[in-house]
């Protein structure tokens, strides 16, 4: 049986910055609709709503399974996982955040927290040994 852990993680820095920036958009979007029409109207409920919504779905739904053999991650928006077989990892770099990696020619970089980094970096170690050998 294969051994399975799952964190959270974030894209790239670019890729989190637009997408937390569309998010709060839609919270400026219902603050500005609020203060415009100057008291509370079902429209900027929907777009506060929105705005939590989209929060809850950027933190809790954006995760990485680790298992021994493969990387899964879990986009938000879209239901087709990434896959990276462990194998395919090329020149990975960790600091104490961020993970950076080749994977068939395209770099990925993700953030994650201290201790997800630390297991990641032992376990594509592990994997990179066993290549080798």
């Amino acid at each position: 049986m294969e051994e399975e852990t799952r964190y959270f993680y974030q894209p790239d820095l670019t890729g989190t910055i637009i997408s937390w920036c569309w998010t709060f958009l839609i919270f400026i979007a219902g603050l500005v609709t609020w203060l415009e029409i100057t008291h509370f109207q079902w429209l900027t409920a929907v777009l506060f709503a929105i705005f939590a919504i989209l929060v809850v779905l950027e933190i809790k739904r954006r995760t990485v399974l680790v298992t021994p053999t493969k990387l899964t991650f879990s986009r938000l928006l879209q239901k087709d996982y990434m896959v990276i077989p462990l194998a395919d990892i090329r020149q990975p770099h960790f600091t104490k955040h961020t993970v950076t990696m080749t994977v068939n020619g395209e770099v990925l970089n993700f953030t994650f927290t201290n201790k997800a980094v630390r297991r990641l970096k032992s376990l594509i170690e592990r994997q990179q040994g066993k290549v080798a050998d």
